[in-house]
């Protein structure tokens, strides 16, 4: 037998219907967001981006957070960088350009990260130190690998011309050069001469002659009192280009045609950092097996070999700060940075790292170790801070440099330009 219906009555129905539409109306809890990041990673050698990538994108999912990650190559990133800024749309994390960065105030302290990488992880390795922390102690940026250029050599080259041991010096590695090249199939020096920072090795080489662009405190520039030297350094770089050793074109490469030079088996000499014998690992082991890595020649007054670095860091504008300080502190962690280094051209930064395997299974990576305990920042003996950062990137030497053999400048002009070039440059951070 059905039930009877239920009779309401008139106020009954009401009062059920507000609160009906009471429930209707409160707010419903929003559903938690996954935190976001922003990561632009520096791209050159695909294998170690691979493994940074790889690692950024693991660490987001075990954290949950929504990662947005960029590919940017190192010629592409300040243009890039420059136009977020302006658009107020700033990657949170980036792993180019930190020291350009930091002299425009874009960083956030990242001090405390530093201490804690240096307490827990055996100390910093080398000059590690130089390039972080600042004058008034401050630190912006963490340096996850050293990054330095070797004397890359074909010695099977140099053994047919009849040379048993690397030039110890500029002067020999020119002599070298001229006997075991053969133009135009190969030539003796795949150096650039061009508006690209690989042709700042010119830099290194004149400060081994005995030269310096500024005083100790970083501040004056003095290049102007090493007249003498500077002088001696242009009649060798006169004679290399007069040797017929550089390939044409040089005055216009990127920084990508020295390794591609060397690649093709078109050059005797080149200086450049591991990421060609990794490449070459892959591609061409033939080739690797016919070629040698040096530290640099040394000039008529000293050895002058810098060495640069990999680092992150994380814009002020960041909505996540603390999420960007907890990736950079684990993206140190020793077993990652073990898989990373191995297939890298990155050597130790912090002492923890220095028993990996990788340092003792491939020739040609243990000079990394070596380098990253000896060599100075990059600059040496000048004060490497954001001035001669700028000069750097202005290729201000290289420029001297094309001035005498592209226009055909006398050496006074050049050199007073390349002086009022670095006054100008210095005198913006005194």
């Amino acid at each position: 037998m059905a039930d009877s219906p239920i009779r309401r009555t008139r106020r009954e129905f009401l009062t059920s219907a507000s609160l009906g539409a009471a429930v209707l109306l409160m707010p419903v809890p929003a559903v938690a967001q996954r935190p976001k990041m922003i990561y632009w990673c520096y791209q050159f050698l695909k294998e170690s981006d691979d493994a940074r990538a790889n690692f950024a994108r693991e660490w987001a999912k075990k954290n949950n957070v929504d990662l947005q990650l960029t590919m940017v190559p190192l010629k592409e990133f300040l243009p890039k960088i420059t136009a977020a800024i302006e658009a107020k749309a700033t990657p949170d994390i980036v792993e180019s350009n930190a020291v350009e960065l930091r002299g425009r105030g874009q960083l956030l302290d990242v001090t405390d990260i530093y201490r804690k990488l240096e307490k827990t992880y055996g100390g910093w390795v080398g000059n590690a130190h130089k390039f972080m922390l600042e004058p008034e102690g401050r630190v912006h940026h963490i340096l996850y690998g050293f990054q330095g250029f070797m004397l890359i050599a074909r010695d099977d080259l140099l053994r047919e011309a009849g040379f048993k041991s690397p030039p110890a010096t500029w002067a020999e590695m020119l002599e070298q050069a001229k006997k075991a090249q053969r133009p135009p199939r190969v030539y003796g020096l795949g150096i650039p001469v061009s508006n690209q920072t690989d042709s700042q090795v010119w830099e290194d080489m004149m400060k081994s002659y005995g030269a310096r662009l500024a005083d100790e405190a970083g501040k004056r520039v003095v290049l102007g009192d090493h007249k003498r030297e500077v002088w001696e350094f242009l009649d060798f770089f006169t004679e290399v280009w007069k040797a017929g050793v550089l390939p044409p074109g040089v005055a216009t490469w990127d920084n990508t045609m020295n390794n591609s030079t060397y690649q093709s088996g078109k050059a005797v000499f080149i200086l450049n950092p591991v990421t060609l014998s990794l490449w070459l690992e892959q591609n061409n082991p033939e080739l690797l097996a016919k070629t040698a890595h040096y530290t640099y020649p040394r000039g008529p007054k000293a050895h002058i070999h810098p060495v640069t670095f990999g680092s992150r860091s994380i814009l002020k504008y960041t909505k996540v700060p603390e999420l960007a300080r907890q990736f950079l502190w684990d993206s140190m962690e020793p077993g990652k940075m073990d898989r990373e280094l191995s297939v890298s051209q990155w050597g130790p930064v912090l002492k923890a790292y220095l028993d990996f395997d990788v340092w003792k299974k491939k020739p040609f990576m243990k000079g990394l170790v070596d380098m990253s305990l000896r060599a100075e920042p990059q600059g040496w003996p000048d004060v490497f801070n954001d001035a001669w950062r700028e000069q750097f990137t202005n290729t201000t030497i290289s420029r001297m440099l094309q001035r005498l053999v592209i226009d055909s400048w006398p050496r006074d002009k050049a050199f007073a330009e390349a002086l009022d070039v670095l006054n100008r440059i210095y005198a913006k951070y005194a």
